[in-house]
C-alpha cells in the first residue's frame, strides 16, 4: 500500500481547488463549465486551456487557496506571460478595491503551514463546491 504524504495530499487539494476555480470562472463568464474567459487578456478559451492563476506571485501557502486571488487565466498569460501581474492587479483593484489588494499583498508575505489533515479538508471542501456548481 502506498504511503500518504503531505506533498501528495497538497497536490490533490490543489487539483480540486484549481478545477473549482476554472469551472466557477467559466460559468461566470460564459454560463457553461467548458469554456471561459481569461482574467488578464479577456480572450475566451476551452476549459482545458485555462489554468488557476494567482494575482500575486510566489504561490505561498498563505494565498495558495485564496478564491479572490486565484482566477481562470490562459496558459499564455499565466505561464508564458509570467502571470501578467500588472494587468491582474489592475483587474483585482477594479473589482475589490485598493484596500483589499493591500491586505492581500500583506497576507502573501505571511508564513502559513498546513498539516496533512488541512490539505485533506481543503480537498473535500473544493470537491463539494465543484459538485454543487455542476448540479
Amino acid at each position: 500500500m502506498r504511503k500518504v504524504t503531505k506533498t501528495g495530499v497538497k497536490k490533490k487539494a490543489w487539483v480540486a481547488f484549481s478545477k473549482y476555480i476554472r469551472v466557477r470562472d467559466c460559468i461566470k463568464t460564459t454560463g457553461f463549465p467548458d469554456q471561459g474567459q481569461c482574467v488578464t487578456c479577456g480572450k475566451f478559451f476551452p476549459f482545458g486551456e485555462l489554468q488557476a492563476g494567482h494575482a500575486i506571485g510566489g504561490r505561498n501557502n498563505s494565498i495558495l487557496f485564496d478564491e479572490e486571488l486565484v482566477n481562470a487565466q490562459c496558459r499564455g498569460c499565466n505561464s508564458y506571460g509570467n502571470g501578467k501581474y500588472a494587468e491582474y492587479s489592475v483587474w483585482f483593484i477594479e473589482k475589490y478595491g485598493l484596500k483589499r489588494w493591500e491586505e492581500k499583498v500583506k497576507r502573501s508575505e505571511e508564513i502559513v503551514k498546513y498539516s496533512l489533515e488541512d490539505y485533506e479538508d481543503i480537498f473535500k471542501k473544493y470537491t463539494k463546491k465543484l459538485e454543487s456548481l455542476l448540479n
